[in-house]
């Protein structure tokens, strides 16, 4: 009688564990905390539990701790530094919408369409592409074509700071840049298009 008490009791805690998890319903992590009490991200994990007994600053601005919890704090960085998409939901919807869009035209571009078919494809592309600059608010639309850049003077953004004072000067070769050279600087885009 006790076993099948303790048997029904684990079964209904397993189901309600699965139905929670099936729903969305995220159950609580753990969270790991720095030494100065700042809370490390939870997608880092568990902080190494051997550590060596020396005491340095932590990068990050952790406050003070082993090498080994430098080291481990470090290598997390350089791979949020290298994957900047991984933790900021925006940015990851933003990247995929990319690649969605980019796969839609490369098919447009290869496929035979009835007239149809096609004016829905595109307006399948105009959608998505729509939904890519709600998410990039205007920061795509500011971005001015070259004519247009050229004829208001050929300003420079506010808030860009380069290497050497000037995006006119090239260090590298002690030459001055062309403005189609700044203009692709400034805005990662081609001037000819």
């Amino acid at each position: 009688m006790k076993l099948m008490r303790a048997l029904s009791l684990f079964f209904i805690v397993i189901l309600n564990f699965y139905s929670a998890h099936s729903q969305g319903v995220e159950l609580a992590k753990e969270t790991f905390t720095a030494p100065n009490g700042a809370v490390f991200p939870n997608h880092w994990g568990q902080p190494p539990l051997r550590q060596t007994k020396d005491l340095k600053p932590l990068p990050g601005g952790y406050g003070q701790g082993s090498g080994t919890l430098a080291r481990w704090i470090q290598k997390n960085l350089d791979t949020d530094a290298r994957d900047p998409t991984k933790n900021n939901p925006k940015k990851k919807k933003i990247s995929e919408l990319e690649k969605e869009i980019e796969e839609l035209k490369f098919f447009l571009s290869r496929a035979k369409f009835t007239p149809q078919g096609l004016a829905s494809y595109k307006t399948k592309i105009k959608k998505k592409e729509k939904q890519l600059n709600d998410l990039l608010g205007s920061e795509k639309s500011t971005i001015p074509n070259f004519k247009d850049w050229v004829k208001d003077g050929k300003k420079i953004p506010e808030g860009l700071i380069f290497t050497g004072g000037s995006p006119w000067f090239n260090e590298r070769t002690g030459k001055n840049r062309s403005p189609e050279e700044v203009y692709r600087m400034l805005y990662k885009k081609n001037p000819k298009k």
